[in-house]
């Protein structure tokens, strides 16, 4: 009878708590005076004596997630619970201990609640995805027009720049933990006036004609079995690969795409260039991904025209050829094939992989001009590098990111 009184005393308050709670903002760490409703206090003391169950339990740190009372940087991916009677246990038994000093009053809340921060970030509390909140309505994001987004599968991860959702339970490994698979990067319609401070627009006044590159011959060669399967030693005939479903990976630098295309930028691929490279020439600016395997033909297109930013490192570095009939690609030339000394397939003098792909915190940026390789009507055609590989930056809030938008912008 009292477990009974008890759970329906819970069910009570969550309705009327629930109600106009606040929005998830993550940040770096939870609030130094934080305010907690004696009602979250009261279940962890009840979840501590076992009188509730951990789901009751996972109810009210749900709710000091959306009431911006724990604040997290960015929120782990977790596997889709399949059934709210699942047997799997989403927090350890030893946290019970916690909860019940805290209860007592022997734990004070920013204790308490900074322990609770570090255990959902490093995934030993394990909490539905489905029951974090965003910081506006998910139907009041606006998603790049190059992907197709399912809102319905959407979960809330992140308020940066853009706002950030990955897809209900798909994670993958990533050494000994699981990550978002892929994330999908939205605008958030309270921003706007942040956002055409970057953005380009063909109809204004002062328009911009530019054109982003999505690398999906890269995307291909990163897809298994394919040129890494072959680089791993694992198959010998895996330099001819087949076409694949488009990815918004890392390695195809798919978050960049993402954030270039919501902000305005026309999107092209390598596809579109190997077939007409004379394409490029109605754009005055062109901005490269991690366009890594290219081939001949887009190679001197992208090379030729004047106004080229190679925003990621490691772009143009080996030549492929393409079998349209087929639908194939075959490495020919570069990444230390056919011989190792060979680096650059086009024995580019430009190719910047080396020293900066691999650095991929970019603590900073720095943007440098080259002359982009030709000669066009009497004019150096001339290119921008960056210093970095930038696809995390695309997830942060920061002026740095501010700041490589404009550049990009304004060059």
């Amino acid at each position: 009878m009292k477990v009974f009184q008890i759970r329906a005393s819970i069910i009570l308050i969550l309705s009327f708590s629930l109600i106009g709670s606040g929005i998830l903002v993550p940040n770096s760490s939870a609030q130094d005076d934080a305010q907690i409703p004696n009602w979250v206090k009261n279940v962890a003391g009840w979840w501590a004596s076992g009188l509730i169950t951990e789901n009751e339990f996972l109810t009210g740190i749900e709710y000091l997630i959306n009431s911006n009372i724990i604040l997290l940087d960015f929120v782990p991916c977790n596997d889709a619970i399949q059934s709210q009677y699942k047997t799997t246990k989403s927090v350890p038994d030893w946290i019970k201990n916690n909860a019940s000093w805290w209860s007592d009053n022997l734990i004070d809340n920013v204790d308490f609640v900074n322990g609770l921060q570090y255990l959902i970030e490093y995934k030993i509390i394990k909490i539905d995805n489905k029951k974090i909140l965003g910081k506006v309505p998910l139907d009041d994001i606006k998603f790049s027009h190059s992907w197709a987004v399912d809102k319905n599968f959407l979960v809330f991860v992140q308020s940066s720049f853009f706002e950030i959702y990955g897809k209900y339970g798909d994670c993958v490994m990533d050494g000994d933990s699981k990550v978002w698979r892929s994330l999908a990067l939205g605008l958030n319609p309270n921003k706007m006036d942040m956002y055409n401070a970057v953005a380009v627009c063909p109809e204004c006044l002062d328009p911009q004609n530019a054109a982003v590159v999505y690398p999906y011959f890269t995307s291909v060669a990163y897809t298994e079995p394919g040129f890494y399967t072959y680089f791993r030693g694992e198959c010998d005939d895996c330099t001819t690969t087949k076409f694949a479903q488009p990815t918004i990976q890392y390695t195809s630098s798919g978050i960049g795409h993402q954030a270039l295309t919501l902000l305005g930028y026309t999107s092209i691929t390598d596809v579109d260039i190997d077939k007409n490279p004379d394409m490029l020439q109605q754009f005055d600016k062109v901005i490269m991904l991690h366009n890594e395997y290219v081939t001949r033909t887009m190679f001197d297109a992208v090379t030729s025209h004047p106004n080229v930013i190679y925003l990621y490192p490691n772009a143009l570095y080996a030549e492929i050829e393409v079998n349209y009939v087929d639908e194939t690609i075959t490495l020919i030339r570069g990444h230390n094939y056919p011989e190792p000394e060979i680096t650059n397939g086009f024995d580019w003098k430009f190719d910047n992989t080396h020293p900066y792909e691999f650095d991929s915190t970019c603590q900073t940026i720095d943007i440098y001009r080259i002359e982009n390789g030709w000669v066009t009507a009497g004019y150096p055609s001339y290119g921008w590098m960056t210093t970095c590989y930038p696809e995390n930056v695309f997830l942060k809030d920061s002026q740095q990111l501010f700041e490589l938008l404009k550049t990009i912008k304004d060059l």
